[in-house]
Formats: C-alpha cells, sequence, structure tokens
C-alpha cells in the first residue's frame, strides 16, 4: 500500500510540473511591444551613455519596430522561413535608423555587443568574420593518430 501512495504522489508531482511548464510565461517572447522597445532602450542608454534626446529617439525608434515584428509575428501563417526573411529586412532597417541617431563610436560599440550576446546565447549563428579578418589556419589544429601509427612529420 505505501509503494502505491509513493507512486501516485510521483505521478501527481511530475503532472503538476508538466502543468506547470506548459503555462505561458513572461519571458522575451511574451512581452508587448511597448515592454520590448522599453527594456531594448533601457539597455542601450545603459551600454552606450546615451544622452537624453538619444535614449528618447531610440525609444521612438525601437517601439516602431518591436510593433513591426509584433505584426510580422502575428501574420507568418506559420511560414518560418519567410518570417526570418523578414524580420531580418526589419533590423536592417532598424539598424539604419539606429545609425542616424548613435555616433559611429556608439554604434560600433552596440554592433559588438549584440555580437556578444548571440554568441553567449548558442542558438544563434556566429557572426561573420569582418572582411578584412585572414582566413583561419590549421596550424594550431593536432592530427590525430591512432595507437602504433606515425605521422608524416615523425617519418621525416
Amino acid at each position: 500500500m505505501r509503494t502505491f501512495v509513493k507512486m501516485t504522489a510521483a505521478a501527481l508531482l511530475l503532472l503538476t510540473a508538466a502543468a506547470l511548464q506548459a503555462q505561458p510565461g513572461g519571458g522575451p517572447g511574451r512581452m508587448s511591444p511597448e515592454q520590448r522597445a522599453e527594456q531594448q532602450t533601457t539597455n542601450m542608454t545603459e551600454q552606450l551613455s546615451l544622452s537624453e534626446a538619444q535614449s528618447s529617439k531610440v525609444g521612438e525608434i525601437n517601439l516602431k519596430y518591436a510593433q513591426k515584428m509584433k505584426e510580422l509575428r502575428a501574420s507568418a501563417d506559420g511560414d518560418r522561413d519567410a518570417m526570418r526573411a523578414a524580420m531580418g529586412t526589419i533590423r536592417q532597417e532598424q539598424d539604419a535608423e539606429l545609425q542616424t541617431v548613435l555616433t559611429q563610436d556608439q554604434w560600433k560599440k552596440w554592433d559588438a555587443y549584440r555580437q556578444e550576446q548571440r554568441a553567449n546565447l548558442g542558438g544563434g549563428n556566429p557572426p561573420p568574420p569582418p572582411a578584412d579578418a585572414p582566413p583561419p589556419s590549421d596550424s594550431g589544429k593536432k592530427s590525430k593518430k591512432k595507437k602504433g601509427q606515425t605521422t608524416k612529420e615523425e617519418k621525416m
């Protein structure tokens, strides 16, 4: 009888945990455009030491594009590839507007910060290397060899 009670309690615990996990949360995907724009503007103001005038203008831009993103998500009809492409276009438009408000140094700092954030997420594609970066070399890689095998360098 005790085993039955323990098994029932464990099953209820698992069901409760699964039900709680399925509840919509307040994560980034659940923010309103206003909340998303405010969060991004606050982050940019702190990261880039924006003036009040810059912060106000950046806030307007962020809100405009957060609303465009929401409209796009609502009208995507499940076509993730088309939505992703359209989001890229919207981000490019937003970046172009932000560059008119930020100084060159602020823009470079913001762009580097975003690339760092994407890399830290781990799920996104790494940013492409700068156009003037040298191609990666194989000199830092060690060749793997099986036990008893010799490499070309060892034979010489």
